[in-house]
Formats: structure tokens, C-alpha cells, sequence
């Protein structure tokens, strides 16, 4: 029902606007993630006195299905029901409605809790730097008990420690304005893998990948029982460090596309951390 509420702005704000009038506490909407966009259901909870936002809600899902019973999982009596999907699955789209409404127009000062996913302080600082101003944690509690909140609460405290930020609130935000829309992305540059042959346990994942998901780069010596890598076949699409277990592959040497301008020792790769889902424009 909350879902089908979210669709309807107006009705975001009857119904804001009914629980401001019985409660003298800061009102905060939960948004559905089940929407092409949230920001219409926003600007509804908003027009109706909304102090604040949390999001996301899970996300309509059948996550298996028993191939014995025919049944959807869990299994009620036989039956089943279309449930919501929590945990790690659902922070990257946490993420993208983080952005979206940091990104639009008059919508940049909002108090947003940030859920979905969270388990570490990593998780943590990404919420907040993707702009929520507070985060909040079921499921990992759910598995690990209330523990996990002293190891967020010490593990943010390091990091701040040496980045030199006094203040949470600081963090806020900063990583919104890095997303661009793909057509303003830099792409007159590519970046090789390089192994690390000391980690490297020859496995063939990256072999297999490239030669099946790729463009074949990847070759396989059969005496020495380890990967080779062809630089001419190779379009930097980084899907071999990706699949690798023990991150024994890099980002390497970058160059420039032929015909195309730029100093590749000038190019920001980044941290060598690449996503942990492989991104299609990417």
C-alpha cells in the first residue's frame, strides 16, 4: 500500500498532512523505492509538512523459487506473496535515490536517513557522502546483534581521524556533485589491467571471462598453468580484475584512444577499488 501511495503525490500529502495533525514530533516518510522516480512523491510529502525523509523501503521482489514445490519462497502453506527485498542487495539503488534527490532543484538541503545494506563503516561513509545526513541499520543487526554498532561508530572514527574531519555533517555530500550524466563522462582515455604475479593463484577466472563475456585478451599458457594478457585486444572494460579472487589484477597503464587529446599521467584513476557491480556504461 505504501508503494501505491508514493505514485500519487497529492496522496503523499493528505496523508503527511493527517499525521502532522496528530503528533507534535518531527515527521519522517519512508519513500518506496518501487517508483521511476521519487522526487514527485518528495515534493508531496513536503507540501504536506514533512520534516524529514528515509530511504529506501525494500524493493518488491521473488527472491527463489522451490523447484520442488513450484512454490515461491518462503513457503506459506503452499503459497507465497511478491515481499520486499532489504540487505546488501538493495544499497545500490539506495544510492542512486540518494543522488537523484541531492540533485534536484530545491530539493539539496533535505534530512535524509540513508538505509539499505549498510553492514560497515565503509557502507556508512558512502551513504553519507552520496548526501544522507544520518543513516540507519536493520538487517545487519538482524545478523550480527547491536555489536555492529560500536564497530561502525570506531571504524568512522579512524577514518575521520585521518582525513582530518572534524565533524560527520562534513562528509555530507561531497560525492554527489562526481555524478555525472554518462554523456559528460571522460572517455577519450582507457586503463590496461596489470597482475600481481606474487598474488595471482592461476585459476583461469579472468582467462574464462575475457575470452567468453569479453574480447578475448586474455589467453591461457597451458605449461606454466597462469593467464597471458594480448594489450592489442584489450579495451580496458577491467571485467578480469573484477572477477578476480584475490585481487591479483590492477588497474594498470593508462593511454590515450587514438585521435583523442589528454596527458595519461594526468587521468585520476581512482583509488585502484573498482565497484563491486559491474556498471554497463562502464
Amino acid at each position: 500500500m505504501g508503494a501505491e501511495v508514493d505514485e500519487d503525490p497529492d496522496l503523499c500529502r493528505q496523508l503527511t498532512e493527517a499525521v502532522k495533525r496528530g503528533s507534535d514530533l518531527p515527521v519522517i516518510a519512508k519513500i518506496s523505492p518501487n517508483l521511476s522516480s521519487m522526487v514527485p512523491a518528495v515534493k508531496g510529502c513536503l507540501a504536506g509538512g514533512a520534516d524529514g525523509f528515509s530511504l529506501i523501503d525494500t524493493v518488491r521482489s521473488v527472491t527463489d523459487v522451490d523447484l520442488e514445490k513450484n512454490v515461491a519462497l518462503p513457503n506459506i502453506n503452499g503459497k507465497s506473496a511478491v515481499s520486499g527485498l532489504s540487505g546488501k542487495a538493495v544499497k545500490p539503488i539506495a544510492l542512486h535515490f540518494l543522488q537523484e534527490l541531492r540533485s534536484a532543484a530545491g530539493l539539496e538541503k533535505l534530512q535524509i536517513a540513508g538505509i539499505g545494506g549498510i553492514e560497515t563503516w565503509e557502507d556508512a561513509a558512502e551513504y553519507l557522502l552520496m548526501g544522507a545526513t544520518t543513516v540507519q541499520v536493520t538487517t545487519a543487526i538482524m545478523q550480527y546483534g547491536y555489536r555492529i554498532v560500536d564497530d561502525l561508530k570506531n571504524g568512522m572514527m579512524h577514518f575521520m581521524e585521518e582525513k582530518g574531519v572534524d565533524h560527520l555533517s562534513d562528509l555530507v555530500g561531497l560525492a554527489n556533485k562526481n555524478v555525472v550524466p554518462t554523456s559528460q563522462l571522460d572517455r577519450d582515455y582507457k586503463v590496461y589491467p596489470k597482475i600481481d604475479w606474487d598474488k595471482c593463484i592461476g585459476c583461469g577466472r579472468c582467462f574464462i571471462s575475457c575470452q567468453d563475456g569479453a574480447h578475448q585478451a586474455m589467453g591461457w599458457d597451458d605449461e606454466k598453468r597462469l593467464p597471458t594478457f594480448d594489450k592489442s585486444k584489450c579495451v580496458g572494460c577491467q571485467l578480469c580484475a573484477l572477477v578476480c579472487p584475490v585481487h591479483a589484477i590492477k588497474l594498470g597503464l593508462v593511454e590515450m584512444k587514438p585521435g583523442r587529446k589528454g596527458d595519461p599521467d594526468k587521468i585520476d584513476v581512482g583509488s585502484q577499488r573498482l565497484p563491486r557491480y559491474h556498471s554497463v556504461q562502464n
